[in-house]
């Protein structure tokens, strides 16, 4: 069975971290705490003075230089090593060769396990750092309100222009001041085929395959607050993002509901876990990783997958991509830019993705194009992801303090903490 990086990765539940955490006296950041300097934050979309700004489609945010310029035009790369603080293995260690070769820079990589660690050590130690790899939506604001990262210099990245034009000014940092994206996924319904009788892609409402009683004991749902409220909340059709109360409290119930009904599992190692589960709330960019893991005997036409916005519009749907960004007082600025437009190269995205299994949006690297290549299994092609896919599905963005809060609170009671 081949070894793919992320199960070397081994990376911690939020429920383990949490545990691990408190068990140390660690205190985990806040978003209050990043930006206290900042003023109160909105809890919807749009601003307050001198505060936080929770981007939205509806609201798009220009993130703030003020006295954190970007570096000058025209330096060399610096002789390193670059540091990069990301979760382990993220860039295939043949890419990483060839951009040494490239530049005669040293790689040093200090890895995270959670979002939450990152924040955290971006608080007491950024500047020891040149490149994150990577960061989620929720955090870009927190990052660059609270002047953790540094705004980019867009002569360094000229590869940017590969990208698809829907990051070339996103709603989440408009002018693609503080960062550029490293991938893109969806998140949907797995299943097995041979066992689910049911045809999920073709349910009125595909989320309630995760109340399925037939199936108790056998549904597995990510492991983090956002994606667990999302299960319930896209399921009552509600806003993802939401800071209302009753609705909050109505999918708590229902997901308590189907704690009591369903036995749920909280993971996100589905891909390690082939035949222990028959319906698993699940990434796509993981999926891509089923054809490495497979048990003798069970082939990758045995699981499909249901991204509802794709397959069942108007049906919403999870969608999603990471970022790079690079941290203020980063020591090797201008090799960090280097290394963000080396990954932009096309030969280079395609050769990472080979390995990395996240699908990078880079405009010539197309579904037909992985297909050929034989990167993803004709059978769930539905994984791969178009630019047009942005204009279908909704994302999991930054909330204020106080409803984050709540959705954290909410997620320990559903899993009883464990």
């Amino acid at each position: 069975m081949l070894q793919h990086p992320k199960d070397r990765r081994s990376p911690l539940s939020r429920r383990e971290f949490l545990r691990r955490a408190g068990a140390a006296g660690l205190a985990l950041p806040s978003l209050a705490a990043v930006l206290a300097a900042c003023g109160k934050a909105s809890s919807s979309g749009g601003s307050t003075s001198g505060g936080l700004q929770l981007a939205r489609p509806d609201h798009p945010v220009t993130l703030p230089v003020q006295d954190n310029p970007p570096i000058a035009d025209g330096l060399p790369p610096e002789a390193g090593p670059l540091k990069i603080f990301g979760y382990s293995d993220y860039i295939y260690k043949k890419v990483l060769n060839a951009f040494k070769e490239q530049y005669g820079a040293s790689v040093e990589w200090t890895v995270f396990d959670t979002p939450e660690e990152m924040v955290a050590k971006m608080q007491s130690s950024g500047s020891d750092f040149d490149l994150i790899v990577s960061v989620t939506l929720e955090n870009v604001g927190k990052l660059a309100f609270g002047k953790l990262i540094q705004p980019l210099n867009h002569s360094y990245i000229p590869n940017l222009a590969n990208v698809w034009r829907v990051f070339q000014s996103p709603f989440y940092d408009v002018g693609a001041r503080f960062t550029v994206p490293y991938t893109v996924y969806t998140t949907g319904i797995a299943y097995r085929n041979d066992v689910v009788t049911e045809h999920i892609d073709a349910m009125t409402n595909p989320y309630n395959a995760f109340w399925l009683t037939t199936y108790a004991g056998q549904v597995h749902l990510l492991n983090g607050a956002r994606d667990v409220l999302a299960a319930a909340l896209l399921r009552m059709g509600a806003d993802v993002n939401t800071s209302n109360r009753t609705i909050l409290n109505d999918a708590k119930q229902s997901l308590l509901d189907g704690v009591r009904s369903m036995n749920w599992k909280f993971d996100h190692t589905d891909y390690n876990e082939l035949g222990q589960w028959d319906i698993h709330q699940a990434w796509s960019g993981q999926v891509s990783y089923y054809q490495y893991y497979l048990p003798k005997g069970l082939p990758i036409t045995a699981f499909s997958y249901v991204w509802p916005p794709k397959d069942l519009q108007p049906a919403p749907g999870l969608i999603s991509n990471d970022v790079f960004a690079i941290p203020r007082g980063a020591a090797h600025p201008v090799l960090a830019h280097k290394m963000i437009d080396f990954l932009l190269d096309p030969t280079n995205a395609a050769t990472n993705y080979g390995y990395e299994g996240y699908q990078p949006p880079i405009t010539s690297l197309t579904p037909k194009t992985i297909l050929k290549q034989g990167l993803v299994p004709e059978s769930l092609a539905n994984i791969l992801i178009e630019e047009s896919d942005f204009g279908l599905g909704t994302q999991e963005l930054e909330l204020a303090p106080a409803v984050n809060q709540l959705y954290e609170q909410i997620y320990q009671e559903v899993t009883g903490g464990a």
